[in-house]
């Protein structure tokens, strides 16, 4: 097909080092995928650039205010996410292995819930790779359908020439 449209990721994450790691990881595994990655300590630090591009996925985390007391929390900015931009898919990451903080983070929206274990930037890839592949899949079919109905106003302009053509000039077709 066409050319791969970049895809932006946001790192909402108020772990320097583990951000660090993590840009790193994702890097590493989707080098011939092409993306952006901002990251950002708060969720208010990121609202801004968010407006302005709309990162089609984000890795949030659910303890933001660990190091900043004043900053929202992570179901606080998910929220304002998908208040901002419905498609924006986001990815919940916590230390947190507890099934109500997973079900709260669905239920406000979350595309997938990762908890960071020792396996933590495996699932994150993968989980990337899936929802980068369901963009994609979205894309080819909106183009699909746009040929489609291009295919049939086509079609229906023709048969309407031939219509008009049969009433007003019938000699002309036979």
């Amino acid at each position: 097909m066409s050319k791969k449209k970049e895809t932006n990721i946001f790192i909402i994450e108020d772990n320097k080092l583990f951000t660090l790691a993590l840009k790193a990881d994702i890097e590493a595994t989707f080098t011939k995928t092409p993306i952006r990655i901002h990251s950002f300590e708060t969720g208010e630090a990121s609202m801004d650039l968010f407006k302005e591009v709309k990162p089609e996925i984000v890795i949030l985390d659910y303890h933001l205010n660990s190091k900043h007391p004043d900053a929202a929390d992570g179901i606080k900015i998910l929220d304002w996410i998908k208040n901002e931009d419905e498609e924006t898919n986001v990815i919940m990451l916590t230390s947190d292995d507890n099934i109500d903080v997973a079900v709260k983070s669905l239920h406000h929206g979350a595309a997938d819930y990762v908890v960071k274990s020792e396996t933590k930037f495996k699932k994150i890839n993968y989980s990337l790779r899936n929802l980068i592949k369901m963009r994609e899949a979205r894309s080819e079919a909106k183009l699909y359908k746009r040929l489609a109905i291009g295919m049939f106003l086509c079609i229906a302009v023709l048969a309407c020439g031939i219509i008009v053509v049969q009433i007003f000039m019938p000699a002309l077709i036979r």
